[in-house]
């Protein structure tokens, strides 16, 4: 589901040369939805980014058990992401094509040592020890999944798609990025079937990994680190794109980033784990709103197509 979604936002962007949340996500010219349609949208990647800070805080305190190193690396993860942020699309493609495969490689590193050790016995598939209190029913859980993480990504999928050379380059990165997903997650959900107790723990996998050995462990708290960094970018490079519509801060393309990051260091120290299990799923609720206006994006530009009609822009 989440392939087939990223493969209409790029082919929509491309054949209607459209880069904007609000653009893609709204099919009709109303200003009062389009503004109400990127303002939730900006302040979800913004939230994201907050979390992700507070994340790679927390893995290193966990690690650690500093607090004054979760304040340096929080510190140093926003610094960075600020850095990627300043050089805009172009920046965050350029490290995306360097993190992914070597997230990717990890992941599965962690999840083969896992199998190896643990399935001797069996694996033994159960439901998760704590129950999420937004969504408790596996289809909705997957269902909203997918729209949540779709919403985190159109300000990044939407300017991809314009940059895409032909449909052919399009239909292939789906593909590829769904096929890679799909073998990823299917890995990690037969690791903790192996080591079924592990689904007891805030973060699963990093326990398999510290089950196997200290040096797992380590590995995949990078495979975390490396995914929230990944997170980072294709949530927040868009925020400050979006705020430089605007002659106002379009004056400071350095100082507004800096800033925004600032305020994201100081409001990750509210904490991490609570906001993953409830802000997530609902706005993964309002997510649904954006997929339908999509998808009837999508359905009204081919209509126009087919009849002939002006189908570069939005009618």
């Amino acid at each position: 589901m989440l392939s087939l979604l990223c493969g209409v936002v790029f082919s929509l962007s491309k054949k209607t040369e459209r880069s904007e949340v609000h653009e893609i996500a709204v099919p009709v010219e109303n200003p009062v939805l389009r503004g109400v349609a990127v303002v939730v949208a900006i302040s979800y990647m913004y939230g994201i980014y907050v979390v992700m800070c507070a994340g790679a805080g927390t893995l290193l305190e966990q690690l650690t058990g500093s607090y004054i190193l979760r304040l340096v690396c929080s510190a140093a993860f926003c610094a960075v992401i600020t850095a990627v942020a300043i050089h805009g699309m172009g920046g965050a493609i350029r490290v995306f094509s360097k993190i992914m495969p070597v997230l990717v490689v990890l992941s599965l590193v962690v999840v083969a040592a896992g199998l190896l050790t643990f399935a001797r016995d069996g694996l033994q598939f159960q439901s998760a020890a704590t129950k999420n209190p937004v969504v408790n029913q596996w289809l909705l859980a997957a269902v909203t999944y997918v729209s949540y993480n779709f919403l985190s990504g159109i300000g990044t999928l939407a300017p991809l798609g314009t940059m895409a050379r032909s449909p052919r380059d399009i239909r292939e990165g789906v593909l590829l990025g769904g096929g890679i997903l799909l073998v990823v997650s299917f890995g990690i959900h037969l690791a903790m079937a192996a080591l079924p107790v592990s689904t007891e723990a805030e973060l699963p996998m990093l326990y398999l990994a510290g089950a196997l050995s200290p040096l797992q462990e380590v590995v995949y708290a990078v495979v975390i680190f490396l995914g929230m960094f990944g997170a980072s970018m294709s949530v927040f490079v868009p925020v400050p794109q979006y705020l430089f519509r605007f002659p106002r801060f379009q004056r400071h393309p350095v100082l507004v980033p800096v800033a925004l990051s600032a305020a994201a260091f100081f409001l990750s120290q509210a904490g991490f784990s609570d906001l993953i299990g409830t802000i997530y799923p609902l706005y993964g609720f309002v997510g649904f709103l954006y997929i339908a206006g999509i998808l009837a994006h999508a359905w009204m530009t081919r209509q126009r197509k087919k009849t002939g009609g002006d189908h570069g822009t939005n009618q």
